[in-house]
């Protein structure tokens, strides 16, 4: 694949555009409840309170009342949602390079695609300017459901106005790299914002 074949580049948001450090919320929520070591990430990661949250099931108050009846928390909503925002943290080298992309590569669509929340994505939104720079953003809590569900790689393809054999894929989490390749889309672990740019080379993508 070269440059010239190469329509889109579709972006996971945590621990890709973005940071993410889980275990904060557990230090930040002990204060308010029971918590038990090791339970906020696990809920975190893998409750059916928290897919149901991904995929726009659940509202954010709704959210937070299940989630401060499962810890006994005594916290109210603000309190809630400012430390469960708290996770992000900036990845400096990635703005640049999606930076540089918007700039010289104007023909490749750079999409966002996530498995998120109403409450990250908004705050994301608000605090990391970068997401601007993308022409599309397909989120799991507004399509209903959760990466790797093929119809949410086929939502943020139309969105690019690509077909797999011309779109890029990046993601942190194996599995999602290996269901995007089935589809056919040219897929690669994201490890380091300098292997990023290294995979890129490789498709004759300078940055």
């Amino acid at each position: 694949m070269s440059k010239k074949n190469v329509k889109a580049i579709l972006f996971d948001l945590g621990n890709v555009i973005v940071g993410v450090d889980a275990v904060k919320l557990e230090k930040a929520y002990a204060s308010y409840g029971k918590v038990k070591e090791g339970a906020v990430v696990d809920y975190f990661m893998e409750s059916d309170n928290m897919n149901r949250y991904m995929e726009g099931k659940l509202t954010s108050s709704q959210f937070y009342n299940k989630t401060r009846r499962e810890f006994k928390m005594d916290i109210k909503f603000g309190e809630f949602y400012q430390i469960w925002n708290s996770i992000f943290y900036p990845f400096p080298e990635m703005n640049d390079i999606i930076g540089v992309l918007k700039e010289k590569y104007p023909d490749i669509k750079l999409v966002l695609i996530s498995n998120t929340n109403e409450s990250h994505y908004e705050f994301i939104k608000q605090e990391y300017k970068i997401l601007d720079l993308l022409d599309g953003h397909v989120v799991s809590h507004e399509m209903g459901c959760q990466k790797p569900n093929t119809k949410i790689f086929t939502e943020a393809m139309r969105v690019a106005g690509s077909i797999p054999r011309d779109t890029i894929y990046t993601d942190d989490r194996m599995d999602l790299i290996e269901a995007a390749r089935v589809m056919g889309i040219c897929a690669f672990q994201f490890t380091t914002p300098e292997q990023f740019r290294k995979d890129l080379v490789k498709r004759d993508i300078h940055i």
